[in-house]
């Protein structure tokens, strides 16, 4: 029977659709986190002779380590997936639930309002204590580099690698495992709330950063992904956003005054009214791009992720 035969995947070079059939639950998540560990190890011992023999600055040891970290994860992943679209229905990593405007007007939306949410978590990084100084040591070993090193780095590799693990992979799958119809009258056909995933790859968002300072900002913004994610289903809006975020971060920090380097955040480079502004205005973009995402109509109640027939159900509905 020809359902028994495993489905090639159409373009084995695309990363996004050979993804699709993993859908990990809870326990799943743990798998995924414990690869990317095995990831982190083999990276740092492959770059480890680099770094202690002095040979090769930081800036250049993340250009080689940032994608090997994610080399196991993405195997296990992709293994996964190739074994379940047998049997099991996909979900797409990447979707175009846009709503009435369109992609590129929303994409202009949620950029602003990612730099606008930078603006509301000002306030949190005033009230953090201050930054661990061996960690800030590194992460201004990573900053004196070339700036196209920074921009390879944290505004294009750190944002596609990211949300693939994070949206793509744990989001998605939180919101979409388990059985394809209930089993019980009421009785959830799959997957986590909403809510609740949204809050767990969140979570998972600010272990992955390996510090509170950043951890805490980064879970905030995760939650913001999430939901984007969950309303679009698209991980070019995520990415995009992602991409917005870190590139302003790294303009300023190759950019910035000394005085601006020194500020814990804006309010300690302004008067508190004129960051009241900014903070007002901010507040509303936020508002207005949450309003017009909670109008895009979910195709699901677990999202806006496209479905992807098995194998099995391909061959039903052909015969």
């Amino acid at each position: 029977m020809s359902f028994l035969k495993p489905r090639k995947v159409e373009k084995n070079y695309d990363l996004l659709s050979s993804c699709s059939w993993f859908t990990p639950d809870v326990g799943g998540l743990f798998a995924v986190l414990g690869w990317f560990l095995v990831g982190m190890i083999l990276g740092s011992l492959f770059v480890m002779p680099f770094m202690f023999g002095g040979s090769m600055p930081l800036y250049y040891v993340m250009l080689i380590l940032y994608p090997l970290q994610f080399v196991p994860v993405f195997i296990f992943v992709r293994i996964k997936s190739m074994r379940n679209m047998t049997f099991d229905t996909g979900y797409a990593l990447d979707s175009n639930h846009f709503g009435k405007w369109g992609g590129a007007l929303l994409a202009l939306a949620v950029s602003v309002g990612m730099l606008a949410a930078g603006v509301l978590l000002e306030p949190v990084n005033q009230i953090l204590p201050d930054t661990e100084g061996s960690i800030m040591e590194q992460l201004e070993k990573m900053m004196d580099g070339p700036l196209w090193v920074n921009i390879i780095t944290m505004c294009i590799m750190a944002p596609i690698m990211e949300e693939w693990l994070c949206r793509g992979v744990i989001l998605r799958g939180l919101l979409n495992y388990g059985p394809k119809s209930p089993r019980l009258e009421g009785e959830r056909s799959r997957g986590l709330s909403p809510g609740l995933a949204i809050v767990i790859s969140a979570l998972f968002f600010a272990a992955i950063h390996g510090n509170v300072w950043q951890g805490v900002t980064a879970f905030a913004i995760g939650c913001l992904l999430g939901y984007v994610y969950y309303k679009t289903g698209s991980l070019k809006l995520t990415i995009l956003m992602h991409c917005v975020n870190n590139t302003f971060a790294v303009l300023v920090g190759k950019f910035a005054t000394e005085s601006m380097k020194d500020a814990k955040s804006m309010l300690d480079m302004m008067p508190t009214w004129e960051f009241a502004i900014y903070f007002a205005a901010s507040f509303i973009i936020i508002l207005w791009l949450v309003s017009y995402l909670r109008d895009i109509s979910l195709q699901d109640p677990q999202g806006n992720c496209d479905v992807i027939p098995s194998a099995e159900d391909e061959a039903l509905q052909g015969s």
